[in-house]
């Protein structure tokens, strides 16, 4: 492609050296260079791509997009104000802009995207529109699944991915958005037909530092009018926000606050409730457990509205579809229901006890924490894990470069003295699987939270296979159980 259409729509500050050049490719790599690449210097947190410019043109770089001129280069130089942005503008272009010719939703929260955009995908399918799926557990071409390498993925691979979509016949696309993917500028190219809000809660203050910096930057996606139309929860203080301030076509789903669309006489323990959808009442049986997966469902709804899939369709995919992998996935065995679940937020965790306890009275909760993210909700979890449980395993999660004996030591910092008899420690996860098996008796809920669907532990920069679901298999076969 000339370099010319791959730089149409972006604000250019200056263009030394002109050439319409052939691109075959865009890179932010300098390592990654060949004769036909753009390549796109990026202000990094911890390196500054603008430092690799030479490497670039050594390695026979075709162009190159930067935001401070360079003296002294022979090939394009084009100069712009935000080389982020650019990037997935030029990215867009590169490949013919397929968001364009698809609806577009981003599902945009801390807790309940995964979930949503599930069942967006589903429903959607189901209503006959063909539709993709970028997120968390795996990346969908509305034919085949692909490993999930980043939430959303960064501007070229997300481009390609939704060219592929497009040319199989996807007429839909829904992506998870992350915090970092808005801050990072990863879809500032596409305009969404949909954005869907579905909550806040403390997350990744590694990277953003305070719960209003990463306020702000979810905040940011609806009032910086990056899509048409938003679906927003009103049961949320900053959804509630959102609604009286945006001043774009919105629509809004609850359970406890006035919304647009509601669930009536849900019992989360049965999935069976009631919808009132802007005064039109339709039944919904659903496979997913709990209180917050009704109000993921009713999001999915909303979008659903939108897309003009009928009542009677959304009905009979919300019966087929089963939960997520990993997603609140229960498992009874000799008495005892197992539930794993990915929850790895206070306010995830929190949500998943409380729907926990409609299973059953006794309950254990297995979890740890990420290392090298966010240290404060350590001991907030602690907290929560002790108040609304009968007894806390604490192990490992992903320790990445940390020692799990101070992770742990911080989770152990929230439990309070009355309710250090609850917790035990014990680091290794299998291990401690073995032994929350070992130890429940028939009636007993044990809860396995914040890896779901992850096969993998990552510790010392190594990730080693591993499974919760597997484990679990084998640790009831040890202790003689039949699932």
């Amino acid at each position: 492609m000339r370099l010319s259409k791959i730089i149409e729509n972006i604000d250019l500050q200056g263009v030394y050296c002109y050439d319409n050049v052939e691109v075959g490719n865009i890179t932010i790599d300098s390592r990654d260079v060949g004769v036909d690449s753009l390549y796109i210097a990026l202000k990094g947190s911890q390196s500054d791509g603008h430092s690799y410019i030479g490497d670039a043109v050594n390695n026979g770089a075709a162009a190159i997009m930067c935001e401070t001129h360079v003296q002294g280069l022979k090939v394009p130089q084009l100069i712009v104000s935000d080389t982020r942005k650019a990037l997935s503008i030029a990215c867009g272009n590169f490949f013919d802009n397929p968001a364009d010719k698809m609806t577009t939703i981003a599902v945009v929260g801390t807790n309940g995207k995964t979930t949503t955009s599930y069942l967006i995908a589903g429903i959607a399918n189901e209503g006959g529109v063909k539709c993709g799926l970028i997120g968390t557990m795996y990346y969908s071409d509305g034919e085949h699944t692909y490993p999930a390498s980043l939430t959303t993925p960064d501007p070229w691979q997300l481009n390609k991915l939704m060219k592929e979509m497009y040319d199989k016949g996807c007429r839909a696309v829904v992506m998870e958005v992350s915090a970092h993917a808005i801050y990072l500028k990863k879809t500032a190219n596409i305009l969404f037909d949909i954005g869907v809000f579905t909550n806040i809660s403390q997350d990744h203050l590694d990277f953003f530092k305070t719960m209003e910096e990463y306020a702000q930057v979810k905040e940011s996606f609806f009032t910086s009018k990056q899509c048409r139309c938003a679906v927003i929860n009103s049961d949320d203080e900053l959804g509630i926000k959102l609604n009286n301030e945006l001043n774009i076509d919105k629509v809004t789903y609850g359970l406890s606050n006035p919304a647009d669309i509601f669930a009536i006489e849900y019992n989360s323990l049965y999935n069976d409730y009631i919808v009132n959808d802007i005064d039109d009442i339709f039944e919904v049986k659903s496979n997913l457990y709990g209180k917050f997966n009704v109000s993921n469902t009713l999001a999915a709804i909303a979008v659903a509205d939108k897309m003009g899939i009928s009542r009677k369709d959304i009905a009979r995919a919300l019966a087929r579809l089963p939960a997520p992998e990993g997603r609140f996935n229960v498992y009874e065995s000799g008495g005892v229901k197992y539930v794993i679940d990915f929850a790895h937020t206070p306010d995830g965790l929190r949500n998943l006890l409380i729907a926990c306890a409609e299973l059953g009275d006794n309950i254990t909760v297995l979890f740890g924490c990420g290392g090298d993210r966010d240290k404060l909700k350590r001991p907030l979890m602690g907290a929560i894990a002790a108040e609304l449980s009968d007894k806390v395993i604490i192990t490992s999660d992903n320790p990445r470069s940390e020692r799990r004996e101070d992770i742990i030591a911080q989770i152990l910092q929230g439990i309070a003295k009355d309710c250090e008899h609850k917790a035990v420690v014990i680091a290794d996860r299998r291990e401690a699987i073995d032994y929350a098996c070992k130890t429940a008796v028939k009636g007993d809920i044990v809860i396995l939270a914040g890896k779901g669907s992850e096969n993998y532990i990552d510790e010392k920069g190594v990730k080693s296979h591993y499974s919760d679901y597997e484990q679990l298999l084998e640790s009831l076969s040890k202790n003689e159980h039949i699932r």
